[in-house]
């Protein structure tokens, strides 16, 4: 196996065609085709499985696939840090932050001391996404470092977590809300409202999916399903729809009208610093942790 096999299977399982992949590659499809045989044969398994309108990847594709894109990933980060350290740079570092609330003066003053302190780092930040998705490009190995919700309940075989703090999540209402009126509020009460929910698979939609099943209740159709915090916050404001929001959202959008329900309607999830574990951290990013965590309470 080598670093262009790796690269020539990626680009049929994205394109999910041979001809293709051989145009986006530049070479020839009868040289690709060797290539992807050569590949099965060091594996011991076959790769794709072939039909009228392309390629799609077997079982065994899938599984080598998400190996294939961390270890070129990693080789891309090697060849960066020895070329940095060649040009006398100090690198560079990926860093993904779900958490739009560190976004602020709590981020911004711990990059100012990292920058003061090391000015030739290139440090590239990545937000507006979802710590699920961050989590996924972490693995990859597209990120270095990511800070957001703690994922797989923080035990990872591939990631190390370090805790920083809480943050409260919660069904989300607009104050005057008829929920609030009810002296206790159970999930039944929640078959007369519209929902905004997010997305199949996002933690939210599993919690909610959790509380139905406890409650031996189908679960509900939303009527709008988002990724967008700001578009959930904004929608439950003006309407009487049901949501979900974390609260530092809520107070960082200004949405004074919008409030969380009490418990069990209100629950807990750890935020942490994310990278992979044993992969060697570079000095700047082992220093930037370090930063998080030792201003991360006084910010």
């Amino acid at each position: 196996m080598d670093l262009r096999q790796f690269e020539h299977f990626l680009m049929v399982i994205e394109l999910g065609s041979f001809g293709k992949a051989a145009r986006q590659l530049q070479i020839t499809q009868s040289g690709l085709t060797k290539s992807i045989q050569s590949l099965e044969q060091s594996v011991g398994a076959n790769l794709f499985v072939r039909h009228t309108r392309g390629v799609n990847p077997t079982k065994f594709g899938t599984s080598l696939s998400q190996h294939a894109q961390l270890i070129l990933a990693q080789s891309k980060n090697a060849k960066r840090e020895i070329q940095a350290l060649k040009d006398g740079l100090a690198g560079k570092l990926e860093v993904g932050i779900a958490a739009a609330w560190l976004m602020g003066d709590k981020l911004s003053k711990i990059i100012s001391e990292i920058i003061q302190s090391n000015p030739s780092l290139n440090l590239r930040i990545y937000s507006q996404v979802s710590s699920r998705k961050l989590f996924e490009q972490l693995l990859q190995g597209r990120l270095d470092i990511m800070i957001g919700t703690e994922q797989s309940a923080g035990i990872h075989p591939d990631c190390n977590f370090i805790h920083l703090t809480e943050s409260t999540h919660g069904i989300i209402v607009r104050k005057g809300h008829p929920l609030l009126k009810k002296k206790k509020i159970s999930i039944s009460h929640f078959d007369d409202f519209n929902w905004i929910m997010r997305e199949p698979g996002s933690f939210y939609r599993q919690h909610f999916e959790g509380l139905y099943r406890e409650a031996n209740k189908p679960f509900p159709r939303p009527l709008v399903e988002t990724n967008s915090i700001s578009l959930t916050v904004a929608t439950v404001a003006n309407t009487d729809y049901l949501g979900a929001a974390r609260l530092a959202d809520i107070e960082l959008l200004k949405r004074e009208n919008v409030v969380l329900l009490k418990k069990p309607f209100q629950w807990k999830r750890n935020i942490a610093v994310m990278h992979r574990r044993g992969e060697p951290l570079s000095k700047t990013g082992e220093k930037f942790i370090k930063s998080i965590v030792m201003n991360f309470d006084s910010l």
